[in-house]
């Protein structure tokens, strides 16, 4: 309905989940890629890995939600924003010998910051809209995430392959001399630890713009 289009908190919303879908897709696509490609781990290894930050991705939403119903919707929208800017950047910082516990904190304090964002963007979506409209409103919504998603991985798809070969470019494709062999794994590896940080570095920068839309998104309901 094109009514939904008035509301100020409505817009703020579906911009603020766009960029959060954006910085989702960062995280789900890289985390247990990069387990597998630069920390040589197996697939389930990867998968735990991922785990760390979408269990607390599950906390967040919930303690997000209780602080939503409670105290309303700016205090869980900018403190998950910053959150995930501070794990993103946590993220960024990663050498190819990170460890525990330094891992799983980092990946935590992302997760949970994603977490706290996922009520108050739906209760400032719907806040003011009618209640026959508030399907329409709700699937948008989704539909706003999902399009942040899709052009964050074909941006991570077209930076990441650009960025990699750019790395490489002056390392040989192949050699039978064992030292040899060693420098392209080497290279191969710090290439992609460098294109994987960046891509953390970038999910931090569009979490901090997402501050800016989270603001005017609360900002005729605080409380």
């Amino acid at each position: 309905p094109p009514t939904l289009f008035k509301l100020p908190s409505f817009n703020f919303s579906n911009t603020t989940h766009f960029l959060v879908g954006s910085v989702l897709i960062i995280g789900m696509v890289t985390i247990p890629l990069m387990a597998a490609s630069v920390f040589g781990q197996s697939p389930l290894e990867g998968g735990l890995q991922l785990l760390r930050m979408t269990l607390a991705i599950a906390v967040g939403a919930v303690t997000g939600g209780f602080i939503t119903q409670h105290w309303g919707a700016r205090i869980p929208s900018l403190s998950g924003l910053i959150l995930a800017t501070a794990g993103f950047l946590l993220l960024s910082s990663w050498t190819i010998d990170i460890a525990e516990p330094a891992l799983t904190i980092h990946l935590a304090i992302t997760g949970l910051g994603l977490g706290l964002l996922v009520s108050p963007i739906a209760e400032m979506a719907l806040f003011g809209v009618q209640d026959d409209q508030s399907g329409a409103a709700s699937a948008l919504l989704s539909v706003s995430r999902m399009v942040g998603m899709t052009a964050g991985l074909a941006a991570m798809t077209a930076l990441g392959t650009v960025q990699f070969n750019e790395l490489v470019a002056d390392v040989p494709a192949f050699s039978i001399d064992p030292e040899v062999q060693q420098q392209i794994i080497d290279s191969a590896t710090d290439a992609g630890m460098a294109v994987f940080t960046r891509f953390y570095l970038y999910a931090a920068i569009l979490s901090a713009v997402a501050l800016v839309p989270a603001w005017f998104m609360t900002k005729n309901k605080s409380s």
